[in-house]
């Protein structure tokens, strides 16, 4: 019995020295690690697609990583079989695009940001970076040599033992091998980082479309086949197009004639890893293209608010002001409205564009049908995308029908001289705003006119008709007219002489009143994920400045109850001594008129636990 006693002590005294120094190495790591408190990081994770896994230079144990989580020197990021993950670095608009199953480690040494690619591919845009003269230096260290990606976009791999293909989308890049011989890969050329230096491509196989730097947009309503283009290959090789949604695993899908150097091929909506192989007509293989990566997104036209198909407008002017509504979505650079006024689309009557704006006011309409459509145009493609066909009728209401006819009639005696009169507003002062009651302020030029007793003003909204307003007398050519709330106003001047009679006159005026909009949401950096603290609590946060803003306010929440509410000048606040745990935090703009703007998305800020290890435990302790 003593003897099973001594041996239950020497085991449970074993496991907890195991322990003991499991925990003191741990800290000490621990406390390297927490030394990034003082550190800029190299970059912040953007885009995360399944499991992405992260080791700080001083751990041996992978942990997941999350968007927005900041990433230091000597880190090492590996994705999984589906994992894909975007890096944007610091400094700069360059980023980079780690494909599934690879593993890079990031690193800082003399002044540049190094990439060890360990296994895998990546995607590499460094030549969106480069007019910052501030930003480091990118380079690619291998076995063999280092790559300089400083000004490329470059597409990277690894290749057979310590190689590495580096394909050049855009740009240049500088290759110099471990023997000091430097060269140069420039735009389309391809070629691998060997032990033996830099070897070039030896089939020089240009793509001449799709473009590789861009993604394949494509109406979501009519997908099409895409021309796959090429140069190159001997002109009597048979060219076959193998693809797949990953390097190794590529099947042939299609097959062009001997001679031809085109194929139209039917992809789905989706990322896809595609390759060239070219075979002589007994078979054998006359070469092949590098590996590329091409991604066909769904694109789509502008959602029309009104006019609504079909629809019959009442008019109640002649001619009529027609107004179109849209929305447009986040990623579209430009819009154009078209307009016909028949059906074969052989007579247009207005092609306008816009970049920002949700409505357009078209002037001058007669009673018909019309006929008209929207386009998009995508910030990463030049393709554009048509919307439908579609139309609409405007019809005269019968009591214009009438005025139409009594102004028809014919005119009275002659009566004094009329001279036009002009408002001496600028365009910027057509849309006018307010902050606490809504107003009109014109004025119109009183040049050459003489014998003129006072002005007579009419200021109505858009749904109605001068006639049914009672004109304004004023002396001055200036007015500050109070309007009932904000909208769309059209206004007019007469000059009258002391008799009533009317000397001068001016066309209608469109004026805008609309409310003094609120600042819209400042947003965090980075702009996605959660933000992530410190091991040791503090949590740096950081936003965007907006124009017109008098301060921040920011407010921190735990489980629905607010910590903290805080107003800053600056765009970035350390907090310190946060608790571990998930916090979620809203950021606004206040203007200078001390309103609030727009409350940005609520974010996820994140304060770890200093430990997530494990006690050890005993397993199979054999007791006699």
């Amino acid at each position: 019995m003593k003897n099973q006693v001594k041996r239950l002590v020497v085991a449970a005294i074993s496991s907890s020295s195991v322990f003991a120094l499991t925990w003191i190495w741990y800290q000490s790591t621990d406390k390297q690690q927490n030394s990034h408190t003082n550190e800029k990081p190299l970059a912040y994770v953007g885009k995360v697609v399944d499991d992405i896994q992260r080791r700080p230079a001083t751990r041996l144990l992978w942990q997941l990583v999350n968007s927005g989580e900041p990433l230091y020197d000597g880190e090492a990021i590996r994705t999984s079989d589906r994992g894909e993950v975007r890096i944007q670095f610091t400094d700069s608009d360059r980023y980079l695009d780690l494909e599934p199953e690879s593993l890079i480690v990031i690193k800082k040494s003399q002044g540049e940001i190094a990439l060890d690619l360990m296994e895998g591919s990546l995607f590499v845009n460094a030549k969106a970076g480069n007019e910052d003269g501030n930003a480091p230096g990118l380079v690619l260290n291998s076995a063999n040599g280092k790559v300089d990606l400083s000004q490329a976009s470059a597409s990277l791999s690894k290749g057979s033992g310590n190689s590495v293909d580096v394909q050049v989308l855009e740009g240049k890049a500088s290759v110099k091998s471990k023997d000091g011989k430097s060269q140069e890969i420039s735009t389309g050329s391809f070629g691998a980082l060997g032990a033996s230096g830099l070897q070039f491509d030896k089939n020089s196989v240009k793509i001449t479309s799709p473009n590789l730097q861009k993604p394949v947009a494509m109406n979501a309503d009519d997908l099409q086949p895409i021309p796959i283009k090429w140069s190159g290959f001997p002109a009597d090789a048979q060219v076959s197009l193998f693809t797949g949604t990953n390097r190794r695993e590529m099947r042939e899908m299609a097959k062009a004639p001997a001679g031809d150097s085109v194929i139209m091929a039917k992809l789905p909506f989706g990322k896809h890893y595609w390759k060239l192989v070219a075979k002589s007509a007994n078979g054998e293989s006359l070469g092949e293209s590098p590996i590329y990566r091409t991604e066909i997104q769904a694109r789509y036209a502008p959602t029309v608010t009104f006019p609504t198909a079909d629809v019959e407008i009442p008019a109640h002017t002649n001619p009529f002001d027609m107004t179109f509504k849209w929305q447009k979505s986040d990623d579209t650079r430009q819009m154009t409205l078209q307009v016909w006024s028949d059906a074969k689309l052989t007579q247009p009557i207005a092609t306008k564009t816009f970049t920002s704006e949700d409505s357009y006011t078209m002037p001058g309409l007669q009673e018909g049908t019309y006929y008209w459509r929207m386009t998009s145009y995508f910030n990463d493609s030049d393709k554009p995308v048509l919307g439908k066909m579609q139309k609409f009728s405007v019809k005269f209401t019968e009591m214009l029908k009438q005025a139409s006819a009594e102004a028809a009639a014919p005119t009275p005696a002659p009566k004094p001289e009329v001279k036009p009169l002009a408002f001496t507003m600028t365009e910027s002062q057509m849309t006018q705003y307010f902050v606490d009651s809504p107003k009109v302020n014109m004025s119109w030029g009183a040049e050459n006119m003489q014998n003129v007793s006072a002005y007579r003003v009419r200021l109505h909204d858009e749904t109605q008709t001068a006639a049914d307003v009672q004109p304004v007398e004023v002396k001055e050519n200036k007015l500050t007219a109070a309007v009932p709330k904000p909208g769309r106003y059209i206004a007019s001047i007469e000059a009258v002489d002391k008799d009533g009679q009317v000397v001068g006159s001016g066309t209608s005026q469109a004026i805008t009143v609309t409310p003094m909009p609120i600042l819209k949401a400042p947003l965090f950096i980075p702009n996605e994920g959660p933000l992530q603290a410190s091991m040791d609590g503090r949590s740096t946060l950081e936003w965007n400045k907006i124009d017109g803003a008098a301060d921040y306010e920011l407010v921190i929440k735990k489980d629905g109850k607010e910590l903290k509410r805080t107003k800053y000048k600056n765009t970035s606040t350390a907090i310190r001594n946060l608790l571990p745990g998930e916090y979620e935090v809203m950021i606004s703009a206040q203007d200078t008129y001390g309103r609030a703007g727009e409350t940005g998305p609520v974010r996820k800020l994140i304060v770890p636990d200093k430990s997530n290890l494990k006690a050890p435990t005993l397993k199979k302790i054999k007791v006699n």
